[in-house]
């Protein structure tokens, strides 16, 4: 394998410049205040309990890293832009992981919501995800392209 040239670093650069960009335009945090997701009465513990289910979903759904890496920034996107109660989160959490594997997965992979919902455990009904769906991507302006640390190691490793 020959070194990398000065145009293979020029390029390498410019993809790297161009997806920080994107990521710092588009990317969101929930923020805490008072121990809570700020807007919400989702705590630390109870976000990061989803986040773990989220990747358990992912692994028994057998979608890709990322897949489930756009999922958690999909949903850290949807906490920093609404007020959302926590009732609401596992339902928004597995809708957020459904979008990003419409985005990353091949369609034969993906299963219908309702064998997903069965899958789950998810006492939710399709209509329910169908809503949030529409919820989500109207609150995010139907961009789900957000800049992952899995797409910065992909640029990283194959140039």
């Amino acid at each position: 394998m020959k070194p990398p040239g000065e145009e293979d670093n020029r390029r390498l650069g410019t993809l790297l410049l161009n997806t920080l960009e994107r990521e710092m335009r588009l990317w969101r945090a929930p923020v805490l205040k008072n121990g809570c997701i700020q807007g919400s009465d989702i705590g630390p513990s109870q976000y990061q309990e989803v986040i773990v289910w989220m990747h358990e979903m992912s692994t028994v759904f057998q979608f890709s890293s990322e897949t489930f890496a756009l999922g958690v920034c999909v949903l850290n996107s949807l906490l920093a832009t609404v007020k959302a109660p926590f009732k609401y989160l596992k339902c928004m959490a597995i809708t957020s992981l459904i979008l990003a594997a419409k985005v990353n997965e091949e369609d034969e992979v993906i299963a219908s919501v309702k064998h997903l919902l069965e899958q789950s455990g998810c006492k939710f009904s399709t209509a329910e995800i169908l809503r949030m769906e529409r919820i989500i991507l109207n609150k995010l302006h139907w961009d789900l392209y957000i800049a992952t640390p899995i797409d910065f190691i992909h640029i990283v490793s194959t140039n």
